[in-house]
């Protein structure tokens, strides 16, 4: 069902629409919890990336993505890139 939202708004909003970064998160998050954590990362790397570029590093959205980011390195043991990218949003 999150895929198919995704690509739903990727088609009518655009790639880089903020309601469609909001559902490529969510699919993130999903696959996280599924224990996807390769795939969940790859899209954790990209929504943080496109929101990067269409909100800016500080905005509210890409520091969530950043967190939900750093979360699903720690559920990897990629402790230290987790603990670089929870350090970045509190500076």
């Amino acid at each position: 069902m999150n895929r198919q939202t995704l690509e739903l708004k990727e088609r009518v909003l655009g790639r880089e629409h903020p309601d469609t970064l909001g559902s490529m998160n969510d699919l993130a998050l999903v696959l996280g919890s599924q224990g996807k954590y390769e795939e969940a990362e790859k899209m954790h790397r990209q929504a943080l990336r496109l929101r990067q570029e269409v909100l800016g590093r500080e905005h509210p959205y890409t520091l969530t993505s950043m967190s939900n980011l750093a979360g699903v390195l720690d559920s990897q043991g990629k402790y230290e890139e987790a603990d670089s990218m929870s350090s970045f949003k509190l500076i």
